[in-house]
């Protein structure tokens, strides 16, 4: 729906400002700082990490002072996603490809990169060269990694020893494989002395996955705004603002709780909230 509704957005500004003298435009760019609130583990946490934006801006201005604007940003958000605790690791047999599992210690420390289109509508009002500024934010999920590493040690069904081992996470959110097809790169060791089974080395995002279809993050997120300007010069600008997301950003079906298997082995999800939150520090020009 959004996707259609983007060029008629970007019609209705561009005849605006064409035809009406309280219409204007510009660009911005600059810096998120990102974060993912939400309930989690007592091992778990999201740690804040650093994105862009950039886009076009439209003004109209109802008086002087008064006005309301409109924005179409590419921006990043997400957040550092990081776990040490009780857990387990599933293993798959090299000749049967069936799963089996073992328990210890996991640590997962990785790196979400999420790429929103995001569209701001705001009223803003004008003291000398200060804008404030405030609204409502509808973003349009176009793209979403993940990066770091996942380390486990502990021991087979029989009690056996595994050695602590790190497989590399590639995670696309919006394309990858399920269970065994989710492995990039593995090795080989012997699961409780006997069998052979893979050891992986390089994991993306679904290896370890409820058997649906579901994606781990929602398409929309809509949010509130708020924040200010600084106009150095009738055109140039410093702004901060905060974006509040009220959505929950991820799906239930994978949100996969880390700390433990349900008793028949397989994964136990959650159905908790996490909303993003993110700071913005832009430099713009209006014309």
């Amino acid at each position: 729906m959004l996707r259609k509704l983007l060029p008629l957005f970007l019609a209705a500004l561009t005849a605006g400002t064409l035809s009406a003298q309280g219409f204007s435009g510009g660009f911005k760019a600059g810096l998120n700082f990102n974060a993912i609130e939400g309930e989690l583990e007592a091992n778990e946490a999201y740690a804040n990490n650093v994105g862009f934006h950039i886009g076009a801006t439209f003004v109209y201005s109802i008086t002087d002072l008064f006005g309301v604007k409109g924005e179409l940003m590419y921006s990043q958000k997400g957040a550092q996603y990081e776990y040490e605790g009780p857990s387990y690791f599933t293993f798959y047999l090299k000749e049967t490809k069936v799963p089996v599992y073992a328990n210890g210690t996991r640590k997962s420390d990785i790196g979400i990169s999420n790429s929103y289109i995001d569209l701001p509508v705001m009223v803003f009002y004008r003291i000398g060269k200060l804008e404030l500024e405030a609204g409502v934010n509808a973003g349009l999920l176009i793209g979403s990694r993940g990066s770091g590493g996942i380390t486990f040690s502990g021991t087979t069904s029989a009690g056996l020893p595994i050695a602590a081992f790190t497989a590399g996470v590639d995670h696309n959110y919006y394309s990858d494989e399920r269970g065994l097809d989710a492995i990039l790169a593995a090795g080989e060791f012997q699961y409780n002395g006997v069998v052979t089974a893979f050891l992986p080395t390089s994991l993306n995002a679904y290896y370890e996955s409820p058997d649906n279809t579901d994606n781990k993050f929602k398409t929309i997120d809509v949010g509130l705004n708020a924040g200010m300007a600084f106009y150095i010069n009738k055109g140039l600008y410093l702004g901060v603002r905060a974006n509040y997301g009220l959505t929950d950003i991820t799906n239930a079906g994978q949100d996969v709780l880390p700390t433990a298997l349900s008793t028949s082995n397989t994964y136990q999800t959650r159905d908790t909230k996490h909303q993003n939150i993110s700071l913005q520090a832009s430099v713009g020009f209006r014309f």
